[in-house]
């Protein structure tokens, strides 16, 4: 893909990101999910659909994301959680979809920001996200362990793994289960 068309690309979308109409903001944090996924090779397990091609125009289908890319992606998440609460669980989900050495950091900052905020959905997007690092077949395991440790989340967690929210409460307990000791 040319450099002036891969720019445009990205301009289009991240513009959108910012954008003040909350539908717009959303359907383009579900466009970069995508993308992550797609770079990272995470859809999910029987997904049979062609999502990419349902719901990427052609410019954005013929990204591919390097490192380099996911790393402008996350810094981008980072501000729409910053100043769209709203936005915070979506938001969360994407991060969840980058490689940990880039996407790690940035849930971790959002956890220390915005813990006490977190809606019981944000909060449950963070878990997922931990919890795909922490899977036993994935090769971010030990990395996302160590960064779970320096941060101490148990008191996040553990409020979390209480919540009303029978999904946050089940996916915040599986964490603490996964959690190298």
């Amino acid at each position: 893909m040319k450099r002036a068309r891969r720019e445009r690309a990205f301009g289009q979308l991240y513009s959108a990101l910012d954008s003040a109409d909350y539908d717009e903001r959303e359907f383009a944090l579900f466009q970069l999910t995508l993308l992550l996924r797609r770079a990272n090779g995470t859809l999910p397990a029987g997904d049979w659909t062609d999502q990419d091609a349902e719901h990427l125009p052609r410019e954005l289908l013929r990204l591919r994301l390097s490192p380099k890319d996911q790393a402008e992606a996350v810094a981008r998440l980072a501000q729409v959680l910053a100043h769209y609460p709203g936005s915070r669980a979506s938001a969360l989900w994407a991060m969840g979809e980058a490689s940990a050495p880039v996407g790690l950091p940035a849930v971790l900052a959002a956890l220390q920001a915005h813990g006490d905020q977190l809606s019981d959905e944000a909060a449950l997007q963070l878990c997922r996200a931990f919890l795909r690092w922490l899977a036993p077949d994935s090769n971010e395991k030990p990395q996302a362990g160590d960064a779970l440790a320096d941060c101490d989340p148990a008191a996040w967690l553990a409020r979390w793994s209480r919540s009303a929210d029978r999904r946050l409460a089940t996916c915040a307990a599986a964490l603490i289960r996964a959690l190298p000791q």
